[in-house]
């Protein structure tokens, strides 16, 4: 039972790549904002913007908990960091990923030129380089802190958007290696 935790900022690539592993893998996925506002009512959109953002930590954790009764392991698409309403970087509580059942945290990264240019077509707004770059480094460092905290395999991939990634990211994935030198430190990716 666990959770695989695919985790970066807006616009790199989150969903598709889980709804791509979903389906190689046979491991159902999802994505923490649509599980939160299926309970809450709030609607994600291009805003970003999150009311309250502990009390729905706690709606993922228990509906997570939930999900983890039906299917052994799931796939699950969220953040460490969002936005604030003044679009400045805002850290999620790291409590609440003990109660995820993580074991492994899928980190993606890429190109931020192409993460603005996915979040302009998608979102149909623009994009402030600099709040995405302080997004990227912030959820970077995030992730590496709760994957030490969890002792869980903890995985950083550069996103290509080329079709290669879910192959990459599967392979890694799979990896058994899960020693005190790979706990909370990133799996080299590169060809």
């Amino acid at each position: 039972m666990g959770t695989i935790f695919v985790a970066g900022i807006y616009g790199v690539g989150k969903s598709t790549l889980c709804n791509e592993l979903s389906s190689e893998l046979n491991i159902p996925a999802y994505s923490a904002g649509d599980l939160i506002s299926s309970v809450n009512g709030e609607i994600y959109g291009a805003n970003k913007y999150v009311e309250d953002k502990l009390k729905n930590q706690d709606v993922l954790a228990s509906t997570v908990q939930k999900l983890l009764t039906i299917h052994p392991k799931i796939i699950l698409a969220g953040h460490f960091c969002i936005f604030d309403r003044n679009n400045e970087v805002d850290y999620l509580p790291n409590s609440v990923y003990s109660d995820l059942s993580i074991e492994c945290i899928l980190l993606l990264e890429a190109n931020l030129e192409k993460v603005v240019k996915n979040l302009s077509l998608r979102d149909g707004k623009k994009y402030n380089r600099n709040h995405l770059y302080s997004l990227a480094n912030a959820e970077k460092a995030a992730s590496k802190e709760v994957a030490k905290i969890l002792g869980c395999k903890y995985i950083i991939h550069d996103m290509r958007f080329d079709g290669n990634d879910k192959y990459k990211s599967i392979s890694m994935i799979k990896e058994d290696r899960l020693d005190e030198s790979s706990i909370g430190h990133k799996y080299n990716n590169t060809p």
